[in-house]
């Protein structure tokens, strides 16, 4: 049974109007979550422990097979991994409270070595990289007076080394437009069939015996012909 044309239209407006709807609230709550999304960067210094320089080659020899093991150098990272570390760092630059809420910290060993990776993430590029030699100069130091016959060296400082390590803003507002699209989409079709049915329903309850009187209609010509 065919649809009026006019009532299919009707149809199709509602339906994209619905999916128009939709995508535009998509669109609105990604760009808000895009606009209030802070960025945040993540700078690393590195460090490794060595046995002491004046250490012999035996001695020199014996104090590397024991780092190989990995549990001195997991020991030295947790004692670096110290929250105080961070905070004496924070105070030394004269961070605010603001600036302070953002920073973490986090000490690692690579596994199999014993090179120590000093993390710092913040909403600054610089505050980050500071932070993360701030607290590597002062693990550094403290690690100095207990970790004989160990000694640390720097393998590189974190200036230049932030990235950004949260999502981009940009990034959040092109998946919200993807994803208005394909729910827009989605919901037009959804609407559109929906009413498709619901209209053949209704024109059938308008017209119960439409098809048993075509169908009448037809046998009575099938009859006449035979005659």
């Amino acid at each position: 049974m065919k649809m009026p044309k006019s009532l299919a239209r009707s149809e199709v407006r509602i339906s994209v109007a619905a999916g128009l709807v939709v995508a535009l609230l998509v669109v609105i709550a990604g760009a808000a979550l895009a606009m209030t999304t802070e960025r945040k960067y993540t700078a690393e210094s590195v460090l490794v422990m060595l046995p002491s320089s004046d250490l012999d080659t035996s001695d020199s020899a014996a104090y590397y097979e024991t780092l190989s093991r990995g549990q001195i150098i997991a020991t030295f990272a947790e004692v670096a991994d110290n929250l105080r570390f961070e905070q004496q760092a924070e105070q030394t630059l004269q961070l605010t409270e603001a600036q302070r809420a953002t920073v973490t910290t986090a000490v690692t060993v690579v596994p199999d070595t014993s090179v120590i990776l000093v993390r710092a993430t913040a909403d600054s590029a610089a505050v980050a990289e500071e932070v993360a030699d701030g607290t590597t100069t002062l693990a550094s130091s403290y690690l100095a007076g207990i970790a004989k016959p160990y000694r640390t060296e720097v393998v590189h400082d974190a200036q230049g080394s932030a990235y950004s390590s949260g999502t981009s803003p940009t990034l959040l507002f092109a998946l919200a437009i993807l994803v208005a699209l394909i729910a827009g989409l989605a919901i037009q079709q959804a609407v559109y069939h929906l009413m498709m049915t619901v209209g053949r329903s209704k024109q059938r309850d308008v017209n119960p015996n439409l098809n048993g009187d075509a169908k009448r209609g037809a046998h009575s010509r099938v009859t006449v012909g035979r005659g």
